[in-house]
This record gives C-alpha cells, structure tokens and sequence, in this order.
C-alpha cells in the first residue's frame, strides 16, 4: 500500500474543509480591523471633545495708509492763576456780568502776549459758594470781588478772609478793615469828593461851602464824608440843607432857606448835592428860581453814569441846570491811553458799543493779577500792600489810574466832567474857571450855551474878573489872546482831577 501524502482533491470534501479552515481566520482577522477602526474613531471624538479643527487663517487685508492727524495746539501754560467772585444771578447780575466781560477781554490780551492768566469764576448768587471759595486751589490765594456787603460779610462770619487775600470791587468794606481783612480794587466816596475838592478848593481857592442832600443814607452818607474832607483843607460848610426826597412839594423851602445864609447872598461858593441825576434835576431850578445863577455846582458819581446813559440812549437832559456844574468819574471812554483803547475794541467787538466802568474794573483787575504773581499763602498784611503798590505803580489803566498807599489804602485819581447834551465831557480846569468868573461878573449874555464851543479852552478875554465867592481877596487879571486851533483842542493823555493845576487868570 501506497502510504506517501498527496495533496487533497479539489473537489473532494475534504478539500472543501480545508479550504474553509483557511478562509476563516482572513475573515475574522478583517473583522478585527474594522472593529479597531471604528473604536479608534469613536475614541479619536471622544478625546477631542469640542474642539474643532482651526479655520485656515483668513488673508491679510492690505494696510490702509493712516494719515498723520494735525497736532493739537499745546494748552497755555499758566504762570498765575486767580478766582472772582461775582454776582451772576439776581439784582446784580448785569453789573457782575459786565466784569465778567473785562476779565476775558484781559485774558485775551494777556494770552497774546504770552502771559496767560487762568481765572476760576464763582457765583455768589449761587448755593455752595462759600465752600467752592474753601475749596480753591492753594496755589490761588488772590481772589477778586465780592461787589456786594452782604457777600463780604458772610466771607467774614466764615473765617474766609484770613485765608486768602480779596480785592472787593465795593466803594468801602464796610466793618471789615481796609488794608488789613481785606483790600478794594474800586472807587470810593473819598476819591470822588477829594476830585472835587481839589478843583474847588485847591485850584479855585473856594473855602466856603454849602451841602444840599436828600434826608436818606446815601445823602448822609455822602454829605458827612464831604464835610470831613473839606475840614482837613481848612475849609468851612457854612450852609446845610436836607430835603425829603419822597415830598417834592418841600424842596423849595429847603432851598430857599439854605440859600438866606449870607444876607441876601449865600455865604458860599459851591453847593455840594449827593443825590442821583433824575431827582437832582429837579432840586436844581428852586437854586435858579432864587435868582443865584453863580454857584459852582458839585455832583457825584452818579451823574456821570446818568450822563453816559442818556447818551447812550440819546435822551435829552435839562442842560441850562448844568452850565456851571462838574462830577467825577473813573472811566473816560475817549482816553487815547493804549488800555483803555483796547478795551473799547474789544467790547465792541463783542457788541457792547458802550462799555463802562465795571468792564473796566473787570479789565484792569485781570491784568493787575498778572503783574502781581502768586503771593504766598499766609502773606502778612504789610507784603500784600507792598505787592499791590508795585503792582500798579507804572500800570496802564484803562479807568483812571489806582494806586495803593503803605496801609493798603486803595486810591483812585478820578476825572472830572462837566455835563453836555453829548455826555460827560472832560473838564478844561481853566476855560470853566474863566467862564464861572465871567458869569458871576454878568459877562455872558446867553446863559445856557447853545454849542460846545462855548466851553472853549481859549475863550476871548473877558473883563476884569473878581475872586470866586469866598475866596481870598486877590485881584485876578485877564488872560491875554491865545490862538484858538481849527478844532477843539483834545487832551493827549488822561490828566486825574488831581493833577490839573489851574494857572491864574
């Protein structure tokens, strides 16, 4: 028997097993696979939890060519700063407003001229006011204002004014000491009556006088402050008259017997009347009515103001009750001084075609500031009268010139005027004394001017003049002939009241 192997036979069955035997791990080994696969990509999302793959990276947009921007101009840097308080709001508002408006025309010019000035405004009409003064910066120790009594008191009442150093734009402080509590930046009743004085008095050589005023406080006010003033000079009020300002009816009385002091004559040579313009001009004619046309009449401030506004406002005034009548005032708008010019310009660039004396407060404050620098806190009362003195010695005003004594004593050089039917115009000294003498030696024929050449600086000589009333007994010549211009001559410069000698006639 043949025992050697052969290979199965195809088509035998065991063939058949055979074959089976070795398709069957192929099979299960693919399964294998497969089932790996798919657990490997369950897996691979399990494992990568929410993440998903990254977006390609969008193409860089072209760069846009950025125009340099204009380099913004650089902010002033302030070498000195100050604060002011003024009324905004209520009865005052206008007045406070009006300052308002001459510290920024000051700053204007300040900051072209490289010295700019920052100025924290506060309004004392408004509640808080006292603490944002408290609450200043400390390197501000200068502040301007307050313009009313009762702000200036409560500054007091809070301890405020030993804290920094104010400049009140009030004609008087009051309780509070001058030049110690605190300081002025305005015109006083003092500078008024002294411009008058020294006119009357000083040049003219008047020593007698009468005082005609209303029975209110300002007429008391006024009236006592120019007897005072007029004792120091040696001078006399020999005649006094208070009339009831609300009883129109009495005025002529008061008058009449007023004028009975000198026999026939009144014992004096110039009436002072402290009251304001409308009421003023009707106590006038029961002068003229007694049949005395030769007094030199003295006004306040008041008038002054009155005048620019009826000006302003072209309303005629009653001018044969002022032919012989003067008043002061600190602002003349036709001074040709560079300050004064200037702010004129600026005012009427912003529409304010009459500018007055508060924007030039407001003006010449702001530019005094400027000139005082920073004072330290704490500055003792004899250093910031000192600065304040040297801070306005030289200075070009725009109102009429302000200077400070040792004391801290605020003075104001006031102008003078003589009322026109254009407005104050500035007093000639010497054309007004030619024509008061001519009037009282009945030399004028028309007694109400009917032109301004009436007034001229050089009048033709008149006849032989006499001494003023209540001057001393000194015969008085006439002026020879000068030669009268082709037009009235103008002053070149402001000449303060106190300085405009009256050579003898």
């Amino acid at each position: 028997m043949d025992t050697t192997a052969r290979p199965p036979n195809p088509g035998s069955p065991m063939h058949a097993t055979i074959k089976k035997n070795r398709l069957l791990p192929r099979l299960l080994a693919r399964l294998l696979v497969c089932s790996l696969l798919v657990a490997l990509s369950g897996c691979a999302g399990m494992f990568s939890g929410s993440q998903q793959a990254e977006p390609p990276a969008p193409p860089t947009p072209p760069v846009a060519v950025v125009q340099p921007e204009p380099t913004p101009p650089p902010k002033p840097a302030y070498v000195n700063s100050v604060a002011v308080l003024l009324p905004l709001g209520g009865p005052f508002r206008e007045f406070g407003g009006r300052v308002q408006k001459g510290i920024q025309a000051a700053q204007d010019n300040l900051a072209k001229a490289g010295t700019p000035l920052d100025v924290h405004i506060i309004d004392a009409t408004q509640p808080g006011w006292v603490e944002a003064v408290r609450n200043l910066p400390p390197e501000i120790t200068v502040v301007g204002g307050p313009m009313h009594r009762l702000t200036l008191k409560e500054l007091e009442t809070a301890g405020m004014l030993q804290t920094r150093v104010f400049l009140a734009f009030m004609p008087s402080l009051g309780e509070a000491r001058e030049g110690v509590d605190a300081w002025r930046f305005f015109p006083s009743a003092e500078d008024e009556i002294d411009a008058l004085l020294r006119l009357s008095a000083s040049d003219y050589g008047i020593n007698q006088f009468a005082i005609l005023r209303p029975g209110d406080r300002y007429g008391q006010t006024m009236g006592d402050a120019f007897a005072v003033a007029a004792s120091k000079l040696g001078a006399q009020i020999t005649a006094t008259g208070v009339y009831n300002p609300q009883e129109p009816a009495g005025w002529q009385a008061t008058v009449a017997d007023m004028l009975r002091t000198g026999g026939g004559r009144p014992g004096f040579g110039a009436v002072f009347i402290p009251d304001e313009w409308a009421r003023a001009d009707k106590v006038l004619p029961a002068i003229f009515s007694n049949k005395v046309e030769d007094l030199l009449i003295l006004g306040p401030q008041l008038w002054t103001e009155a005048l620019y506004r009826a000006a302003a406002n072209k309303s005629q005034i009653n001018i044969q009750n002022y032919r012989l009548a003067v008043c002061p005032g600190a602002w003349w708008p036709e001074n040709q001084g560079q300050a004064t010019q200037q702010l004129v310009t600026a005012m009427r660039a912003a529409g304010d075609e009459h500018p007055d004396m508060w924007e030039a407060v407001g003006f010449d404050f702001a530019r005094m500031a400027a000139r005082l620098g920073r004072l330290p806190q704490g500055s003792p009362p004899q250093e910031v009268s000192s600065r304040l003195a040297q801070a306005t010695t030289g200075m070009d005003f725009s109102m009429a010139p302000l200077t400070y004594s040792p004391d801290g004593k605020a003075h104001v050089a006031m102008y003078l005027f003589r009322p026109s039917v254009t407005g104050p115009v500035l007093l000639d000294p010497e054309g007004f004394r030619q024509r008061l003498n001519a009037i009282r030696q009945k030399a004028l024929e028309n007694p109400a001017p009917e032109t301004e050449q009436s007034y001229s600086p050089n009048p033709a000589p008149a006849a032989p003049a006499q001494p003023l009333q209540g001057t001393p007994a000194q015969p008085v010549q006439g002026t020879p002939a000068q030669p009268i211009p082709s037009a009235p001559a103008q002053p070149l410069g402001p000449v303060p009241s106190h300085r405009q000698a009256i050579p003898v006639s």
